[in-house]
């Protein structure tokens, strides 16, 4: 039995069990939680160059995560592409001076758009969302395949 905001219920008179898609995409939500706070420990606490470096990677790692969110459909490699896409255009946004311009009008911004161009970040976003398609890709294949009875892991 169908509910009507897609939920099952695998019998009348039972809570309706989340559907496939909506599991996922309430995981995903939360990894995408656990990484920005991740994100904020590592920024805010460790000191640089490995707090700058962390960060910088979850940084990519978390837009990766939201753009698997926002475009639940998308393949590892696109969603990779996307990511990293996004992560270089805010890098190459603060070689313009725009970002600085918007962080002084908006100061909360800095934590989305950075301060400073550094070809460094280039490469810490290429591993975080290389990273984090690389565990999308491995979970994804890993879910897809039959459990054998009798076997749990």
């Amino acid at each position: 039995m169908t509910e009507p905001d897609g939920a099952r219920s695998p019998r009348p008179g039972v809570a309706p069990v989340l559907s496939r898609p909506r599991r996922r995409r309430l995981l995903v939500a939360l990894v995408l939680g656990l990484v920005v706070l991740a994100g904020l420990v590592v920024a805010t606490r460790v000191p640089d160059p490995w707090g700058d470096v962390g960060g910088d990677v979850l940084y990519a790692v978390a837009t990766y995560v939201l753009v698997i969110l926002v475009l639940a459909r998308v393949r590892p490699l696109v969603g990779g592409a996307v990511a990293l896409g996004w992560c270089w255009a805010v890098e190459v946004l603060q070689a313009t001076g725009l970002a600085a311009a918007v962080n002084d009008a908006v100061p909360p911004a800095a934590w989305l758009l950075g301060s400073t161009f550094a070809v460094r970040d280039l490469v810490c976003y290429l591993v975080g969302v290389g990273l984090a398609c690389a565990v999308d890709t491995w979970a994804g294949a890993r879910s897809a395949t039959p459990r054998r009875p009798g076997r749990s892991g």
